[in-house]
């Protein structure tokens, strides 16, 4: 689905990323794991178009994302979730949905305006997508309630949800358990894993939780100031001595 082909990306001459390759299948999780400022921020941001790599190809689904709007990038069936969170803290849980799915509204604006019976019928449509997210992540008390004064831990599963609807193929997740505890961590794993095995919904996986990452993804990649230094299962990954040094400061004991 993804094909992640030897991407470099710099700032004022920093090197962000350096030759990083990728290939994810469709259905697959992969996990992208490495100490703060490996690169993997940017990663997502390049094959999200926020930033255009200087070198290197990213194709989904055999088309071309380098060079592309990020609007254009979404249309196409790619979905992110922030990990500092981009929803709109005074609309209720529901309309944030429903602005996760603004590019899938076909209507124009005359009957935007006029409100006739297409626009009506459109609206029910969204609404109905929406409701059948809410009912997945389970947030039916809270979907009028404005997401502000929710807590933390839901906030991140209405994240989670405002992606879902916008319909992706894929769904890239930049550390969705981060600031969650323990409850808070497996709940978010189990709907990782009902998106994969329910939905069928490719995802990339962002986290510094080993563990919580070894138990969820079929494939591990890990960058360390801004290369691939490792990839392969969870298993492999976690024996290799590289990934140790780059976690660990080499102190395997």
């Amino acid at each position: 689905m993804l094909e992640v082909k030897d991407i470099e990306l710099s700032f004022s001459g920093v090197k962000a990323i350096q030759g990083v390759s990728l290939s994810v299948p469709k259905g697959h999780l992969l996990s992208v794991i490495g100490p703060n400022g490996a690169g993997k921020t940017s990663l997502f941001n390049c094959i999200s178009a926020v930033y255009r790599p200087q070198k290197g190809s990213i194709l989904f689904e055999g088309t071309e994302l380098v060079g592309q709007k990020p609007y254009d990038v979404a249309a196409m069936g790619v979905a992110r979730m922030f990990q500092n969170l981009g929803l709109f803290p005074m609309m209720t849980v529901l309309d944030n949905l429903l602005v996760g799915r603004h590019h899938l509204y076909k209507t124009h604006f005359w009957n935007d305006l006029l409100f006739n019976r297409h626009t009506r019928q459109e609206e029910i449509a969204h609404r109905r997508r929406c409701e059948d997210v809410i009912d997945f992540m389970h947030l039916e008390k809270y979907r009028k309630t404005p997401v502000a004064i929710l807590p933390y831990g839901v906030r991140k599963r209405v994240e989670l949800a405002r992606a879902l609807s916008m319909e992706p193929k894929l769904l890239l997740l930049d550390e969705p358990a981060a600031g969650l505890n323990q409850e808070e961590t497996e709940l978010m794993a189990r709907y990782m894993l009902d998106i994969k095995d329910e939905l069928g919904i490719t995802q990339i996986l962002i986290d510094h939780d080993l563990h919580f990452v070894m138990d969820l993804a079929d494939s591990v990649a890990v960058l360390d100031f801004g290369k691939k230094i490792a990839e392969g299962s969870p298993t492999e990954v976690g024996r290799n001595p590289a990934v140790v040094e780059a976690y660990l400061g080499g102190a395997a004991e």
